[in-house]
């Protein structure tokens, strides 16, 4: 049996209530979002409010991101087109250059650092600690040596024809086919072919071709006259 339409009781109450119902609804709780999308337009803003953003297709950004706080990056990130960082940034982990890179401003590198490939410097190069050269080192330009120079047992320098060797700690000057030993400790130079011996107190000259039998050509330094003399 069909209800009766009460006619003196009015709608008013339902209406009411229904209205209530609408003004309390939270409808976007668990809404989605179809092919037609989202638009904010006028001004508005999405605010989230202890929660987050989550995309799991794409998001396009036309315009200007602006992030206050940490952005963390898990997987690749490609960037096209220039990029400013103003302020102190880290690269904690392996970093490769592919491509031409102008540094303007002070350098400094802690740690190894290998070169392959030419290195060019147009300025001027301080080298402050030890330096080690194991290949061919060719200088090209003028040189100015302002302190010692060691060679190492056994190595030379070469000028030419001539060459200054280091033999177990005494100093060789090589000219042409003639050698000449500098005894360290005794004031005493060599000829090797045995002519001549310049000591520190005389000149001893070996054997004189076409001299006669038995006359030797040796000089000294007197020691009270200081003049030079010939002895036996």
């Amino acid at each position: 049996m069909a209800g009766l339409d009460d006619l003196s009781r009015g709608e008013l109450a339902d209406i009411l209530r229904r209205l209530r119902q609408l003004e309390t609804a939270s409808p976007l709780q668990n809404a989605s979002i179809g092919s037609s999308g989202l638009r904010v337009y006028g001004g508005g803003v999405i605010t989230i409010e202890n929660g987050g953003l989550k995309v799991t297709g794409s998001a396009e950004i036309i315009g200007a991101l602006i992030a206050s706080g940490t952005i963390a990056f898990t997987g690749t990130l490609t960037q096209s087109g220039p990029s400013t960082f103003t302020g102190d940034t880290k690269l904690n982990g392996p970093t490769h250059i592919n491509g031409a890179t102008d540094i303007t401003g002070a350098t400094t590198v802690t740690g190894d650092m290998t070169s392959t490939g030419t290195f060019t410097n147009n300025g001027p190069t301080n080298l402050n600690g030890a330096t080690k050269t194991t290949g061919t080192l060719s200088v090209e330009g003028a040189t100015s040596l302002k302190s010692d120079l060691t060679v190492a047992s056994g190595k030379k320098i070469i000028l030419g024809t001539a060459s200054l060797e280091n033999q177990a700690g005494a100093g060789v000057l090589k000219l042409g086919g003639t050698t000449f030993t500098a005894q360290a400790g005794t004031g005493t130079a060599v000829q090797s072919d045995g002519v001549i011996h310049l000591y520190g107190s005389g000149i001893e000259l070996g054997t004189i071709a076409n001299a006669p039998a038995g006359a030797t050509a040796n000089l000294r330094v007197d020691p009270t006259t200081g003049t030079l003399q010939m002895c036996s």
